[in-house]
């Protein structure tokens, strides 16, 4: 089973940002699947290990707010949303610590908007993200959840195994 961590998130502004940006080439993520991966833990045999350890995770309410808008890639392959990672820190190394995990890459708390097949005018794409630079894009309750991937030839479907 293909897992991760992480929270459901909206999106206030997603239907003008597909417009904004809709010269790339790609595929964007269904608004019903747009989320934060706090950590994403691939392949799991035992489910019920990854929950019992889960369930000593310990954080406090935290209102997260989305400003801005980044890619990543050279060329271009993802355009995302911004979180800011501070808040969020000290929960993905309490995540780490609990599942015994070393984390392969910087924390990058992040949205996926879009999984960009060709960017044929890079400059439009430069352009737009500074037009969403410090605009406030929607604002979320962390809500920490074990949530399952099914790849799927329609793309991934999200069912939530455990909210902590």
């Amino acid at each position: 089973m293909r897992l991760f961590v992480g929270t459901f998130t909206p999106l206030t502004n997603y239907r003008q940002i597909k417009e904004d940006f809709s010269f790339l080439q790609g595929r964007w993520v269904p608004e019903r699947n747009l989320h934060l991966t706090l950590l994403f833990l691939g392949e799991v045999r035992v489910v019920e290990s990854i929950r019992y350890r889960l369930s000593a995770l310990r954080y406090d309410p935290i209102q997260l707010s989305i400003e801005g808008l980044g890619f990543f890639g050279s060329p271009p392959r993802i355009l995302f949303a911004r979180v800011d990672p501070t808040p969020l820190e000290p929960i993905h190394t309490q995540l780490c610590h609990l599942l015994d995990r070393k984390p392969d890459r910087p924390f990058r708390p992040h949205i996926t908007l879009a999984r960009i097949r060709q960017c044929t005018r890079r400059q439009s794409l430069l352009d737009g993200i500074r037009n969403y630079e410090g605009r406030t894009l929607g604002t979320f309750q962390l809500r920490i959840s074990l949530i399952e991937s099914q790849l799927t030839p329609k793309g991934p479907i999200y069912t939530p195994l455990a909210t902590f």
